[in-house]
């Protein structure tokens, strides 16, 4: 399909571990030609995948204690994953979108209006300012969203 699909977090942890939904994933990406992501995505994914790293490798599961590991030894127990992500986005020409100017109000006012977290919000109001309406997601939040059409 020609239309912009935004692809949410979950769809890229999805296939860079293998989840239970990878191959529905891949069958989502693959029809579409026009995929996109958000700053506010890419910051959530990475997030995930350093924090599954250092649980991984150093048992690390407290926030305190992620950023006091990071201190002392950087990232490179998550640059293997953190290279996968890259490449992937890469691979499937995904561009990412900076995230635009959100009011405050605004933001506040669609998370209490459809329930949802700030970080769904902000994609939610991210993909209105941008003018997209399908939204790949394993997250049913989005469903509540007038203006998103959620794919699978």
């Amino acid at each position: 399909m020609n239309e912009t699909l935004f692809i949410d977090s979950n769809i890229f942890i999805h296939l860079l571990y293998e989840g239970s939904k990878a191959t529905q994933a891949e069958e989502v990406l693959e029809r579409y030609t026009l995929l996109t992501t958000s700053m506010a995505v890419v910051d959530e994914v990475l997030h995930f995948i350093i924090r599954r790293e250092a649980l991984k490798h150093y048992s690390v599961r407290k926030a305190y204690d992620l950023r006091k590991l990071i201190h002392k030894r950087g990232i490179a127990f998550a640059l293997d994953q953190i290279n996968k992500y890259l490449s992937l986005l890469e691979e499937l020409y995904i561009k990412i979108l900076p995230d635009p100017e959100i009011p405050l109000r605004q933001l506040v006012d669609v998370m209490s209006t459809y329930k949802l977290t700030p970080k769904d919000a902000i994609i939610a109001l991210t993909c209105r300012q941008y003018g997209i309406s399908r939204i790949a997601t394993f997250d049913e939040d989005f469903k509540r969203i007038p203006w998103l059409k959620v794919v699978p």
